[in-house]
């Protein structure tokens, strides 16, 4: 039985495929959340699953537990079921910027998996970082990793690199997502009509990036491929250099890594909260 404390649009996007993949039914899925919109939503998503009354009870019934609440509330979910978690249940965090230390202290139990995913895990195509205790077994690691896959891929790191990996990977879609408009926009700009401008956009980063995965080349190489002396790609390449793309895209990532350090350390610091959230 797998338990998820919380139930937002990560808890939902994670239960999916494990059930859609086929490595768990609904009916191996339990959960608890105090709202009924996302508890709805979450019962929709993992048709089979049931809805207990409190997170202690997850816990105990549960052989691997999965919080999927906010960072800044995790503390006052966590420590008062410290005495519930049994040695040998796996707790999955997904909370944003919470170290394993911490989720240790507030809870007294030694077996953690500490989880950075991406948004995509909605359709399939989420990125998942992991790092882990070491009391968790490899047998353990590899059935956390095998969920997550259902969702994706999954990269184990050293837990010092989650914070700097996720300002890239757990962020990284909303930097996309801004890409992708201001692209469009750029060609609603120049005449291209918006019905238009969209799925060719999509087309455009999707055969972008199957040109790198494909060739195996260095992008800088495949830029200059593109941009032919006095053509219109290098004069929109300076475009980008006046406009400072390089140095935006560099300094979102790293600030988006060191706030997902701040969060951990408000975790720690904050009282202790009482109510439940929906997501990491």
């Amino acid at each position: 039985m797998i338990g998820f404390i919380g139930s937002g649009q990560m808890a939902r996007a994670l239960a999916t495929g494990f059930i859609q993949q086929g490595r768990l039914l609904g009916a191996e899925i339990c959960f608890t959340n105090p709202g009924d919109t996302n508890a709805d939503a979450f019962l929709q998503a993992a048709p089979g699953a049931r809805r207990l009354a409190s997170a202690e009870l997850v816990v105990r019934e549960a052989a691997q537990v999965w919080v999927a609440v906010k960072p800044q509330i995790i503390r006052g979910v966590l420590e008062p079921l410290a005495s519930a978690f049994r040695s040998e249940q796996v707790l999955v965090s997904v909370a944003a910027g919470v170290t394993l230390g911490s989720l240790e202290k507030w809870t007294r139990h030694e077996k953690i998996v500490r989880v950075s995913p991406s948004t995509p895990a909605v359709v399939g195509q989420g990125i998942s970082i992991l790092s882990h205790s070491a009391a968790v077994t490899e047998i353990e690691t590899d059935h956390v990793r095998s969920l997550l896959q259902t969702v994706g891929s999954a990269w184990e790191v050293p837990e010092r690199l989650i914070d700097p990996i996720s300002g890239l990977t757990s962020c990284g879609p909303a930097f996309v997502m801004t890409i992708i408009e201001a692209l469009s926009d750029g060609a609603v700009r120049a005449g291209v009509p918006r019905h238009l401008a969209n799925p060719l956009v999509l087309e455009l980063l999707s055969g972008s990036i199957a040109l790198v995965q494909k060739t195996g080349l260095h992008p800088a190489q495949l830029r200059e491929q593109v941009a032919s002396p006095a053509g219109s790609t290098i004069e929109g390449l300076v475009a980008l250099e006046e406009g400072g793309l390089r140095a935006a895209l560099i300094n979102a990532v790293s600030s988006s890594s060191r706030r997902a350090g701040e969060l951990g350390k408000l975790a720690m610091a904050d009282d202790p909260a009482t109510s439940q959230g929906s997501g990491g």
